[in-house]
């Protein structure tokens, strides 16, 4: 189906030009274009010489692929849901083939208050005789949408519990599936009964893995045929609910269905073959051997700190008495063998440097002279470095160490978090280290934002779709003081390093540079661009 935008005034209208080979269904449009028929979307027939157009009005609402794109909450999921069958069983009642109804996400329009969706219903003859798939439509639409995961997910498993079971989809009991999640109460199938309390016939096993699911819920296959496929739903998947490929719970059930808690208690060393008894004397109880303080911490209790503490006690002893023998042993002799550290260069007669192995004998050499005149190697201490003097700090300004500087400014912490001050990087040069600033030939950081004229402030375009309008609970940017502007008015878009703005069906029409843009119609933007928003003024602006 080709479908067209046209702006009419305050009007948008999805616009379909009627081929010479379409054969309208006068009746359906006669039911149209004279009843306000819940679902779906208000409906004119125009006719200009030999060409006939049926229109289609849809102001002040956005596509549900654009509802449904980015983080989608359980209100705005199941008001799309009853609007889509709210829709296709009115058009039942008033005697219109289902079939006309366009089953496209891009041609479904839901207003972002309300959730209130109109479907687009072409009253043609010649439509190809297939038939709408239903369920599988729903399931595609839950496995590509990112849901909110602060709320309670278990509404997702109920509604793929029934779209899997190998009956027959039924839009009625669908309703009520939808019904009862809103409400908050029993889940029924139509037949007034809960679907706890149902005995599930023997060949109707549930389709979602119980540890998913807080309560199994079979639905008794229908009897009753309506239209759709029979295969609505994937007979026999009794795969897990899954999102990308992987298993993903709903946020209430447990993440890991039998999970030991840890238990505190005592390391138990592992194992050692052998009968060895230098290995017997290695297999001691942990609080005879060292612990270290990860260890400590991992496995932590009375006994293990006892005995952590014990030994670090036993080290700080050895240690001190360590240090008294070497201060008692200094000028001593010291032996060739075992130094743990690097010997400096010694100096010679003339005051040159000369070689560690003419003044310290090696092993071999030791063993031959040390009975006639010993070697003493005489070692030189190394000289202390000085410590460097540390830098002054004011009140997180930065300032050279003769405390003089220039003060360069500070970053303050956010979110609460404080992490020190941090010297920003401006103008000028700090001693020999030259800072990075504006006049150091590097390019400006491309930083996508809007400015409002009307008090200068400063939007980021900081999401690859960013809405604005005046339903804060739907758009990016919310303007509450200006009624002119749609409750989603505009998005911008950025898509391969391009910038885009989108009229979304908006009462009072967006407008580039004071040219106006066709609805759902993306329009490229540069630096400096003027962006309208009915009668709001905004500048783009990439650094």
């Amino acid at each position: 189906m080709e479908f067209t935008f046209e702006n009419h005034g305050t009007n948008t209208y999805l616009v379909y030009s009627v081929k010479p080979e379409d054969t309208v269904d006068t009746m359906s449009l006669g039911m149209l274009t004279h009843n306000k028929i819940p679902g779906l979307a208000s409906t004119q027939f125009a006719q200009m010489d030999a060409n006939k157009f049926i229109k289609y009005n849809i102001s002040a609402r956005v596509s549900v692929r654009q509802f449904l794109e980015g983080i989608v909450n359980k209100a705005r999921l199941i008001g799309v849901f009853k609007g889509i069958v709210t829709g296709l069983l009115s058009a039942e009642e008033y005697m219109i083939d289902p079939r006309s109804v366009v089953i496209d996400l891009d041609y479904m329009f839901v207003d972002v208050s309300s959730y209130q969706t109109a479907l687009i219903c072409l009253p043609l003859l010649n439509v190809e005789d297939t038939d709408i798939n239903l369920g599988a439509m729903f399931k595609n639409i839950i496995f590509q949408t990112q849901f909110d995961q602060s709320e309670n997910c278990d509404y997702i498993a109920k509604l793929l519990n029934y779209l899997n079971r190998p009956a027959q989809f039924v839009l009625t009991e669908f309703r009520d599936i939808l019904n009862g999640i809103e409400q908050g109460s029993v889940v029924g199938t139509g037949t007034g009964m809960p679907l706890e309390r149902q005995t599930p016939p023997a060949s109707a096993q549930p389709t979602v893995q119980p540890h998913y699911v807080t309560s199994a819920q079979v639905v008794k296959p229908a009897t009753t045929p309506v239209y759709g496929s029979p295969s609505g739903g994937t007979s026999g998947n009794k795969q897990p609910l899954t999102y990308g490929g992987a298993p993903v719970p709903p946020k209430s059930a447990p993440m890991v269905a039998n999970m030991v808690p840890p238990v505190a208690s005592t390391m138990v060393p592992p194992k050692k073959t052998g009968t060895d008894k230098s290995q017997q004397n290695q297999e001691q109880k942990p609080q005879e051997e060292k612990i270290s303080f990860l260890y400590l911490m991992q496995h932590y209790n009375k006994e293990n700190a006892a005995v952590y503490k014990a030994q670090k006690e036993a080290r700080k002893a050895a240690n001190a008495k360590g240090k008294e023998k070497k201060v008692k042993g200094k000028g001593k002799a010291m032996p060739t063998e075992g130094f743990g550290y690097a010997v400096p260069p010694q100096e010679g007669p003339t005051g040159g440097p000369v070689s560690v192995q003419s003044s310290i004998p090696t092993p071999t050499a030791m063993s031959s002279t040390v009975a006639t005149r010993p070697v003493q190697p005489t070692i030189s201490q190394p000289q202390p470095v000085p410590a460097p003097q540390a830098v002054p700090q004011t009140s997180g300004a930065f300032q050279t160490a003769q405390g003089a500087g220039e003060v360069y400014g500070t970053v303050k912490p956010q979110n609460g978090m404080n992490f020190g001050e941090t010297t920003v990087l401006m103008g000028g040069a700090v001693g020999e280290t030259t800072v990075l600033g504006a006049t150091s030939g590097a390019a400006p950081m491309i930083a996508p934002h809007l400015i409002r004229r009307k008090n200068n402030e400063k939007v980021s375009l900081n999401k690859p779709v960013f809405r604005i309008g005046k339903e804060k609970s739907y758009v990016d940017y919310f303007i509450g003081d200006n009624t002119a502007i749609s409750r989603s008015h505009a998005n911008i878009i950025t898509r391969d390093g391009q910038y885009l703005v989108v009229d979304t069906n908006s009462t009072n029409h967006t407008f580039v540079n004071g040219m106006m843009i066709p609805s759902n119609q993306e329009v490229q933007i540069n630096q400096g661009d003027v962006i309208r928003l009915a009668n709001e003024d905004f500048e783009f602006h990439l650094y």
